[in-house]
């Protein structure tokens, strides 16, 4: 059917000049050649609800040989050609253009192409000529709020099991709810995630953890049976208690509450969770457990290394209310990650019981703190020192580990006073062996 009205805050009268131009130079190129072509998806989806559209999907008649002949000038790639996709490259965006699939015994055409995708909210298609397209109520699903499979909920699930995930993704990113029948489908067909690989679970479990509803998104992969194929250890945090938690949470809850304190960054996500998560692994366990982890669900090692750090800090017993203890911090951790470890540290304090006011006022004075810092760059790092390795030895310190320990101990000093990082001072002071290194 054809919707051509606005109604419900929804966008029915989708127009060209909503669409990308080269999705429309793409659309036009093949109906220049004798075939039909559409705009379909996701980003049919995002314009309904008034959203911003990432990718431009296309759907043809033509097929995959008569594409690449068609944009034979263009970037021409076989992403997918068995299945009937092929990406054009235009000025640098990625379109994916896709011959119509069909069911089993049914012809192919737009409609049975719109029959056979993941979820209702994305069978829809769009061109100039016809507007929107909608075959499976999906538009009655978005202005419901409702994530519900497209025909067979089994049948969709054994196509991809990963759309298991993405019906919590898609959920998580668009405050909508997942209909009981979709619900009981993944509940049944959960253990089918074993067989999709570890980098699309990962692609899709970080989209869920960077939603404006990452405690919802983990709460449904839990419910849903899912977590355990995702990450098992947070799974362990359930019905453990805490002394500092209230009203009867346990630590998965107090932990999904932070998240949502945090801004949408996969470092910081990441690091809360995986902190509570070492703080009941075995104690032997601890310092391989975030690696172990990451690593299994295919992060990069420079995310591996970053949390690695994040997580070796006591969080909840360091204090941003003197700025000594800043510096101390920053040395240990890097300048580049005081302001993270701060939006880390914030998150408990705004989840602490304290009163409203006292939260406010620890937070301002800390900001403060940082901010100074920030603008005074002080040293707390071997190169921010005044003097290097070559002057102590010019002083008659032994090259190697007996310069590197001095070094050390001048950093301390230094972190604690920063005034002192002069050369002529540090050098004076090494020169006497009066600083008091050991205090």
């Amino acid at each position: 059917m054809t919707k051509e009205k606005k109604d419900d805050g929804l966008n029915l009268k989708i127009e060209s000049k909503d669409i990308d131009p080269g999705a429309l130079f793409i659309i036009k190129k093949l109906n220049d050649f004798g075939f039909e072509a559409f705009t379909v998806g996701g980003c049919i989806r995002n314009l309904v609800m008034e959203k911003k559209v990432n990718d431009w999907d296309i759907v043809t008649q033509a097929a995959p040989r008569e594409i690449a002949e068609i944009f034979s000038n263009f970037k021409v790639v076989p992403i997918g050609e068995k299945y009937g996709t092929i990406m054009v490259v235009i000025d640098p965006i990625n379109y994916q253009i896709s011959t119509y699939k069909s069911k089993s015994g049914t012809l192919p055409g737009l409609q049975n192409d719109l029959r056979c995708r993941d979820f209702t909210v994305n069978g829809l298609a769009w061109n100039e000529k016809k507007g929107i397209i909608d075959c499976s109520n999906g538009l009655e699903d978005i202005k419901q709020k409702i994530i519900r499979f497209t025909g067979d909920a089994q049948d969709r699930i054994k196509e991809d099991p990963l759309r298991m995930l993405r019906a919590v993704r898609l959920a998580c990113e668009f405050d909508f709810t997942i209909e009981e029948a979709t619900i009981k489908a993944i509940n049944n067909n959960c253990e089918m995630l074993r067989k999709i690989s570890r980098e699309r679970i990962r692609d899709e479990f970080v989209k869920i953890l960077l939603s404006n509803y990452p405690r919802r998104g983990i709460k449904l992969l839990y419910r849903l049976e899912l977590l355990g194929f995702v990450m098992p250890e947070l799974q362990g945090c359930v019905g453990i208690k805490k002394e500092h938690l209230q009203n009867n949470e346990d630590l998965f809850e107090y932990t999904l509450n932070l998240l949502e304190n945090l801004p949408s960054n996969i470092i910081l996500r990441l690091c809360m969770i995986l902190y509570f998560i070492k703080s009941i692994s075995k104690l032997e366990d601890r310092e391989e457990i975030t690696t172990k982890i990451l690593k299994r669900i295919r992060f990069k090692n420079t995310i591996i290394k970053k949390v690695n750090i994040m997580t070796q800090e006591n969080w909840e017993t360091i204090h941003f209310s003197e700025k000594g203890k800043i510096r101390q911090l920053a040395s240990r951790i890097g300048m580049e990650s005081l302001e993270d470890f701060w939006e880390l540290k914030k998150a408990f304090i705004k989840e602490s019981q304290s009163l409203e006011k006292t939260k406010s006022i620890k937070i301002e004075i800390a900001e403060n703190n940082i901010r100074e810092i920030l603008q005074e760059r002080p040293p707390v790092s071997l190169k921010d020192l005044a003097v290097n390795g070559k002057d102590l030895i010019r002083l008659g310190y032994k090259e190697g580990e007996e310069v590197g320990q001095m070094l050390k101990k001048i950093l301390k000093l230094v972190v604690e006073k920063p005034a002192l990082n002069q050369k002529r001072i540090l050098l004076n002071q090494v020169n006497r062996k009066n600083i008091p290194f050991d205090h």
